[in-house]
């Protein structure tokens, strides 16, 4: 199989194999790969060097490894193999594709709904939406200024504006009839507030959840997404917990729903560079005003994401979900503490960094699951699927594009990195305008 010969872990030398770097991965002779470079000319399109040599990058090595599964150990002829290369394409390009050609056809006309809608991701998902054509957008939400905010910023007739709350189930069934897509955002996200007010975390984050569940059973919507964080993973925080509640609870709709439609699945967030709350907007801040910028510990890690990853994995989740699942993307990892000195940098900044200690509920390290979902997870190259611990009487059948069976030995925690290192930290802040 394709996972047993490649690796993703296996890093080429610039990026780049020769022909025979090529040939002695993959394990055929060089006439072999000519040979099929002319058959499958479609699809393998290597590189020139400047001198006008071929080079192979990850891709062309996954596509000729693909070839060798099919024509060599499965016996299919040329013919055959490319033409199930091209079946392959028109099946799966709408979820694979770099500019997600399938989103479109997906949200076009869909009737959509998202709690929370007037937050950072809830704003961009809009934004994003709309260039789809769908039927309507719901923002659901209790703050009536950010709605009125909202509503100036977008001006769209496409757009309508629900005051509720995720606890009030009766608001909930008006605001989701005839609704085809809910994204569940809306929840209570700031470590502290919910260490300092745990019941109002567990009514919005649990029952809430859960009243969204119930109301989409009962309206068979037909797919609701939760967003999620990889503070569930192993929690220490009373966020954490109530979001892996959440997360149980999302999975284990998929048990009970009978013959009806809706599929519920869950998406698992890093922190998101920029958004309301982040901590990019604060050591900004608090730079411009002289400082000191104030880090809980200089051995702090992250899992980070930006707003327009986020979107964009949200949506993918959407098109990929069959029930239960939580998809994990995978996410660059950043020490706080260079973070800290890469924004200093580009504003010019010399602050006093100074240490408050971790606050109540806080890690020094997140991590994206645990050994136990470690076993039960598949993988891709942008992501890993962690399927439903209870699959003996589900009929769903669990295959994706791409996927492959997810090593069992690497517990991904950002405490071990790889980290992004400090050129590539403003590489990836001035990409998303945040410096």
């Amino acid at each position: 199989m394709i996972d047993k010969l490649y690796r993703k872990g296996e890093m080429m030398n610039n990026g780049f194999l020769t022909i025979g770097e090529l040939c002695q991965r993959v394990g055929i002779r060089g006439h072999t790969l000519r040979y099929w470079e002319r058959e499958f000319a479609s699809l393998l399109k290597p590189y020139r060097s400047k001198g006008g040599h071929r080079r192979y990058d990850e891709d062309d090595t996954r596509k000729i490894l693909k070839i060798k599964e099919l024509v060599k150990d499965n016996g299919y002829t040329i013919k055959g193999a490319r033409k199930l290369f091209e079946e392959k394409v028109d099946t799966t390009e709408s979820i694979t594709g770099n500019n997600f050609p399938g989103e479109g056809n997906y949200f076009q006309g869909k009737k959509i709904l998202i709690t929370g809608g007037t937050g950072t991701v809830g704003r961009e998902i809009t934004h994003r939406l709309l260039s789809f054509n769908p039927s309507v957008i719901r923002i659901y939400s209790r703050d009536e200024s950010k709605q009125f905010n909202m509503q100036e910023e977008f001006r769209s007739k496409s757009i309508r504006y629900f005051v509720g709350d995720v606890r009030d189930a009766k608001r909930l069934e008006m605001a989701m009839e005839e609704v085809d897509i809910v994204f569940h955002l809306a929840a209570l996200k700031h470590v502290m507030a919910c260490e300092y007010n745990p019941f109002e975390a567990v009514n919005t984050n649990v029952y809430g959840s859960q009243n969204i569940i119930n109301v989409a059973r009962s309206l068979d919507i037909e797919k609701v997404i939760f967003t999620s964080t990889d503070k569930v993973v192993n929690p220490s925080s009373t966020m954490g917990a109530t979001k892996l509640m959440a997360e149980k609870l999302f999975t284990s709709a998929n048990y009970y729903k009978g013959k009806r439609r809706v599929i519920f699945a869950s998406v698992r967030f890093g922190n998101i560079l920029g958004s309301r709350g982040s901590v990019v907007p604060l050591f900004k801040k608090q730079m411009l005003n002289g400082g000191p910028v104030t880090i809980t510990d200089r051995r702090m890690s992250r899992f980070v994401m930006s707003l327009s990853e986020a979107v964009e994995f949200i949506f993918k989740a959407t098109l990929l979900a069959k029930g239960g699942e939580v998809f994990v993307l995978k996410m660059p990892v950043v020490r706080i503490i260079d973070l800290v000195e890469v924004i200093e940098q580009s504003l010019g900044c010399h602050n006093n960094i100074k240490e408050i200690g971790i606050k109540s509920g806080e890690k020094l390290y997140e991590e994206l699951m645990t050994k136990e979902e470690e076993r039960r997870a598949l993988e891709r190259d942008d992501m890993y699927i962690i399927l439903p611990a209870v699959r003996e009487f589900s009929k769903i059948k669990y295959s994706y594009p791409d996927v492959y069976i997810s090593k069992r030995d690497n517990h991904l925690t950002s405490e071990e990195g790889p980290f992004l290192a400090r050129e590539e930290i403003k590489d990836y802040l001035q990409k998303e305008s945040l410096v």
